[in-house]
C-alpha cells in the first residue's frame, strides 16, 4: 500500500493500523475479504469530558480498490469507527483523584468491560428491537489499552426521540434486563464487583465533588443556578446527600439483572428505516453502543439514563420527564414481562427511583458547565437540569 494514501492516521496514536490491518478492517466493513486501501483519513469524534476509560474516538473513512493494484477496478467508500479504551491510570484527569483512592481505582476499575462485551456472544442474543454494532477488530495495544474497530452506524435522519421511540427503547431495556440469554451470553455478571463499583461512585466522585457542592453555599449563588433553585429544592438535595449511603445499602438488597449501565439516548442509535425494517411506520431498531458500564444492577436502573440523557445535554426540557417517565416505566415493565422475568412493579419503581436519585439527582445541578461565563443559553440549560433534580426528588418521595 502507498503510504501517501494514509492521511492523518497518526492521530490514532498506538491504535493506528498498518496498511494490511486497515485492509482487513475495511474488507470486514464491506463484507469482503481483505481489500487494498486507496485512500484513508481519520477524524476525531468528540467524547464527554469526564470519561476516564475512553482514550479516543475516531472515524476512519476512505476508499478500497476492489480490483487490487495489479488489476485496477472500481473504488468503493468505507467508513469505520475506532475506539480506544484505557486503564484509568492513563486518564488525563487522574490527578483529580486523591492519592488514597487512585491506586484502588487503577487496580480495580473494570475498564476492559466494553471489549469483553464485544468479544462475547451477546450480539447473537440481543432481544428484539436492538442489536450491537458490527465489530471488525479488537486489538490489544498494551496492558493498559485496547482498540475496538466498529461499524459506523447510519442513523435515521427523520426519526427523533418521540414518546413512542422512548417507549420502544424502554421496552428494549426491560427485555435486556429480563433475558436469560443475555445473562448467560455476555461477560460474567459479578454482583460483588458491581456492588463495589456502586459504592465507589458514592465514595469517590459523589463524596468528593457532588455532595460537598450540594451541601455548600457557593453552588447556589451561581446566577444560572440561583435563578431557578428554590429553597425547597436545595433542602431536598441536601437531604438526599444525607441518605445517599442508606440508599446504596437498600439498592444492594434488591435482585439484580443485566443492565447496559449507560443507556442514554446518545447510546441507543436509531437505525434508518431502510436498514432496520424496510417499511414506513414500523418500529425503530436500536444499535446499542458504549457498553463500558455493563453489569449487574437492580431492575429499573437503565431507565434513569434513558430519561436523563437528553436533559443532561440540554436537548430536552426537564419538564418533559413528568410526562415521559410513567410511559417509559410501564413500557420497561412490559419488556421485563415479555422476557419472562418475575419481578414486582413496586420493586422496579423503587430501584429506578433510588438509582436515578443517586446517579442523576446528585449530579444534576453541579454541572461542569458552571465554570463558563454567565449567558442566557447557560441559564436555559441549567433550568432544565434544575427541573430534572426536582423531578428526581419527587420520584423518590413517591416511593418512600
Amino acid at each position: 500500500m502507498n503510504n501517501a494514501a494514509l492521511v492523518n492516521l497518526d492521530i490514532l496514536g498506538p491504535a493506528a493500523p498498518t496498511g494490511s490491518e486497515l485492509g482487513r478492517i475495511a474488507g470486514a466493513a464491506l463484507h469482503l475479504p481483505p481489500v487494498e486501501i486507496g485512500f484513508a483519513n481519520a477524524a476525531p469524534i468528540q467524547v464527554p469530558l469526564f470519561n476516564m476509560t475512553t482514550g479516543g474516538l475516531w472515524r476512519v473513512t476512505g476508499t478500497a480498490r476492489m480490483g487490487g493494484s495489479e488489476v485496477p477496478g472500481k473504488s468503493v467508500p468505507f467508513s469505520v469507527v475506532v475506539k480506544s479504551i484505557q486503564s484509568p491510570a492513563l486518564w488525563s484527569g487522574i490527578w483529580q483523584v486523591p492519592d488514597h483512592f487512585r491506586e484502588s481505582l487503577v487496580r480495580n476499575y473494570p475498564w476492559r468491560t466494553e471489549a469483553q462485551v464485544y468479544a462475547s456472544d451477546l450480539a447473537n442474543n440481543m432481544p428484539d428491537g436492538g442489536r450491537l454494532p458490527e465489530v471488525f477488530a479488537i486489538n490489544e495495544l498494551d496492558d493498559q489499552r485496547v482498540a475496538i474497530w466498529l461499524e459506523d452506524v447510519t442513523q435515521s435522519p427523520d426519526d427523533g426521540w418521540t414518546d413512542d421511540v422512548f417507549c420502544q427503547a424502554a421496552a428494549l431495556l426491560g427485555r435486556l434486563a429480563g433475558s436469560g440469554a443475555v445473562r448467560q451470553s455476555g461477560p460474567a455478571l459479578s454482583i460483588e464487583k458491581d456492588a463495589e463499583r456502586l459504592r465507589y461512585f458514592l465514595d469517590s466522585v459523589g463524596s468528593l465533588i457532588y455532595i460537598p457542592s450540594l451541601r455548600g453555599d457557593e453552588l447556589w449563588q451561581v446566577p444560572a443556578v440561583a435563578e431557578g433553585a428554590s429553597a425547597e429544592l436545595i433542602a431536598g438535595l441536601r437531604s438526599l446527600t444525607d441518605r445517599a449511603h442508606q440508599l446504596v445499602d437498600e439498592i444492594l438488597e434488591l435482585p439484580t439483572f443485566p443492565a447496559h449501565g449507560d443507556a442514554s439516548p446518545q447510546n441507543l442509535l436509531i437505525e434508518t428505516r431502510e436498514a432496520s425494517v424496510g417499511e414506513p411506520g414500523a418500529s425503530p431498531r436500536f444499535v446499542v453502543i458504549d457498553w463500558g458500564a455493563y453489569g449487574a444492577a437492580c431492575a429499573g436502573f437503565d431507565l434513569g439514563q434513558l430519561l436523563s440523557g437528553l436533559v443532561n445535554n440540554g436537548l430536552m426540557s426537564g419538564e418533559e420527564l413528568y410526562r415521559l417517565e410513567p410511559l417509559c416505566f410501564h413500557a420497561y415493565c412490559d419488556g421485563l414481562a415479555e422476557s419472562g422475568a418475575d419481578v414486582r412493579e413496586s420493586a422496579v419503581l423503587r430501584g429506578h427511583a433510588m438509582t436515578m436519585a443517586l446517579f442523576t439527582g446528585l449530579s444534576a445541578v453541579p454541572s461542569q458547565r458552571l465554570g463558563e461565563p454567565d449567558s442566557e443559553e447557560l441559564r436555559v440549560f441549567m433550568a432544565g437540569r434544575i427541573v430534572m433534580a426536582r423531578f428526581v426528588l419527587d420520584l423518590l418521595a413517591s416511593t418512600d
